[in-house]
């Protein structure tokens, strides 16, 4: 009996480590610490080593962004959180002081978030500073067409009285020659008038003349053809003599209706004026018509103040052709006024003679006024703060305040600035009586 064949553990790795020996000298890689033994070191310079430095500065690479990115995490979570703090701080300010701004509120404040019966209220709102009156575009006249302006007769900041000139077109050449032929044109009519009226005595005396003369050749004529009747009658005149003091009749009576006809023609109509002359005095009333549209023609080349006020802004300078933004703007600013969006939630409370506080980056301090009118329509907000967060589609009414004049003083110069304001309401004479009437 044969005893088996025991193998070891040491022949059995020796007997499958050749085959595996054979397959890696026929791979073109390279075989890392393969027959290396266990504890060996790795020199740097061989290629095993020069491996595993790239892996650890890789490594190293990662790590040092890593730790970059999260330090520029950290330092803008910081800075985000010190400018959310910062706004808070300021908004509180704003709320302690009453300077917060109606068109900073994420949505209206509710009809009954102001106190009543117990003292006077506050409503807030934005707006504008704008010349009582507002500002006035002054535009091209009508009918100006193609006119460029050849000259302006003012400057922004002069003032000018209604009817001042504020501008010339370079069409006023052509409209002043126009002028200057229509007036010839009148003259040339007037003249035609008065010989008109001459004529017409003159000839209605001629023609009244040289009718007496014809009525007493027809007459005469009528007489002899009488004698002429009783001549023939008895023999004693022959047909051609007879024939002759016929036709002196007929030619006479002819004369006569002539003369008759002339003379209507230089009679007298109902209204005391003969044909002829009404004639010239309705030529002489077309020439004076077109003198008038020819002055007109010129006055609108020649642009004037609709008001008086001081001169804003000049939209249009010589040489150009006004656009739809017109020449000019002019305000009244000795007379300044706020133009004051409330939401339509509030609008309620504010009555006319309420007191107003306004406030503005362009001056320091309050400015003070009162409620003059308040309108009779709600619309959209057209007034907003920078902040992106500001409310763009509250609705609104707008409130018109008039400024003391130390108030104007102050502000005359600022137009359209955008202001805020604290409405005191209640305290008006129409809150007064509201509140006394409850």
């Amino acid at each position: 009996m044969t005893a088996p064949v025991s193998s070891s553990p040491d022949s059995a790795e020796s007997a499958g480590s050749e085959p595996r020996r054979a397959a890696a000298r026929d791979l073109p890689l390279e075989v890392v610490g393969r027959d290396r033994p266990k504890g060996g070191s790795t020199s740097p310079s061989s290629p095993a080593g020069r491996q595993h430095g790239r892996v650890r500065r890789l490594i190293g690479i990662v790590l040092l962004l890593a730790l970059g990115v999260g330090a520029g995490i950290g330092v803008q979570r910081a800075g985000l959180v010190e400018t959310l703090v910062s706004r808070l701080q300021t908004q509180e300010r704003q709320d302690a002081t009453g300077s917060r701004s109606a068109a900073t509120l994420d949505r209206p404040p509710a009809a009954d978030a102001t106190r009543r019966g117990g003292g006077p209220g506050l409503v807030y709102g934005l707006g504008r500073l704008v010349p009582d009156g507002f500002v006035i575009t002054v535009s091209a006249p009508f009918g100006a067409g193609d006119a460029r302006i050849a000259r302006l007769a003012v400057r922004e900041g002069d003032r000018v009285e209604r009817g001042d000139l504020l501008a010339e077109l370079d069409n006023a050449d052509t409209h002043a020659a126009a002028v200057t032929s229509a007036q010839a044109n009148v003259a040339l009519r007037e003249a035609e008038l008065a010989r008109a009226k001459v004529a017409a005595i003159a000839s209605l005396g001629e023609t009244r003349a040289a009718l007496g003369r014809a009525q007493v050749s027809l007459a005469t004529a009528k007489r002899d053809l009488a004698r002429a009747d009783e001549l023939i009658a008895g023999g004693h005149m022959t047909q051609a003599a007879y024939d002759d003091r016929s036709d002196a009749v007929v030619a006479a009576r002819h004369e006569v209706d002539r003369l008759t006809a002339s003379l209507a023609r230089y009679r007298e109509d109902e209204n005391g004026v003969a044909p002829d002359v009404a004639v010239a005095a309705r030529a002489l009333e077309v020439a004076r018509a077109a003198l008038v549209s020819a002055r007109s023609d010129l006055a609108r080349s020649r642009v004037r103040a609709p008001e008086a006020g001081v001169v804003l802004d000049i939209r249009a300078r010589a040489g150009e052709r006004p656009g739809t933004d017109g020449i000019l703007d002019l305000g009244e600013i000795d007379r300044m006024q706020a133009e004051v969006e409330v939401y339509q939630t509030q609008i309620g409370q504010v009555s006319v003679g309420d007191p107003v506080t306004l406030t503005a980056d362009a001056f320091s301090g309050e400015v003070r006024g009162t409620v003059t009118r308040i309108g009779w329509e709600v619309g959209r907000q057209t007034a907003t703060e920078a902040d992106p967060a500001a409310r763009t589609d509250a609705r609104v009414v707008k409130v018109y305040v008039g400024l003391t004049p130390e108030a104007v003083a102050r502000v005359r110069r600022y137009t359209n600035l955008q202001v805020t304001a604290r409405i005191e309401t209640g305290e008006g004479p129409e809150g007064q009586g509201g509140e006394a009437g409850q």
